[in-house]
């Protein structure tokens, strides 16, 4: 007797990615997994923020426009104290 089964690469990786994703919902349902993602997180916390600071400082149109605003707001803020003065 000859038995020929045809196995798709396609089901091979179907296959493998729910193996996987048992893997992974057993890792992250484990009691160590939430303190060690909030570690990471903390641990890479200040070069995300750095990071994201010198891609707004990089981008001189966005620094301008936030420049001329914080600029606009103060000099709205003195016009309308000098015109309560007078």
């Amino acid at each position: 007797m000859k038995l020929e089964i045809e196995i798709t690469e396609e089901e091979i990786k179907s296959a493998i990615e729910r193996k996987v994703r048992v893997a992974i919902a057993n890792e992250s349902g484990a009691w160590n997994a939430e303190n060690y993602i909030r570690d990471r997180v903390k641990h890479h916390w200040n070069a995300a923020v750095e990071s994201m600071v010198a891609q707004v400082i990089g981008d001189s149109s966005t620094l301008k426009e936030m420049v001329n605003r914080a600029v606009e707001a103060r000099v709205k803020a003195r016009v309308q104290s000098a015109l309560k003065s007078i």
